[in-house]
C-alpha cells in the first residue's frame, strides 16, 4: 500500500470501490437485464462481503441494460463454506 491509499478513509475506500463495480458492470454479462453477483466477483476479485455492502448501498449507477444485481452466489460463499467444513 502506498501512502495515499493509508490515508484513505473507509468511506473513500468504498467509493473507489463502488466506482470500479461501475466501471466493470457494462463488460459484464447480462441476462433478462441482471448482472450475476458471481461475475463481478471474477472480473474484480473484490470479496463477497464488501461487494454485497456496495450493492445493497443503492446509489450504484447501472448501464441501461441493466436493471439489478442478482445477489445470489453459486460460487464465491459456498466455495468459502466448502473450505471451511473441510478443515
Amino acid at each position: 500500500m502506498n501512502i495515499a491509499t493509508e490515508q484513505l478513509n473507509g468511506e473513500e475506500m468504498l467509493q473507489r470501490y463502488k466506482e470500479a463495480v461501475e466501471k466493470a458492470l457494462p463488460h459484464l454479462p447480462v441476462k433478462n437485464g441482471v448482472v450475476d453477483i458471481d461475475s463481478l466477483w471474477v472480473e474484480l476479485s473484490i470479496p463477497y462481503s464488501l461487494l454485497r455492502e456496495i450493492i445493497s448501498r443503492n446509489d450504484l449507477s447501472l448501464p441501461d441494460n441493466v436493471k439489478r444485481i442478482s445477489m445470489k452466489s453459486r460460487l464465491g460463499e459456498e466455495s468459502a463454506k466448502t473450505a471451511r467444513q473441510k478443515r
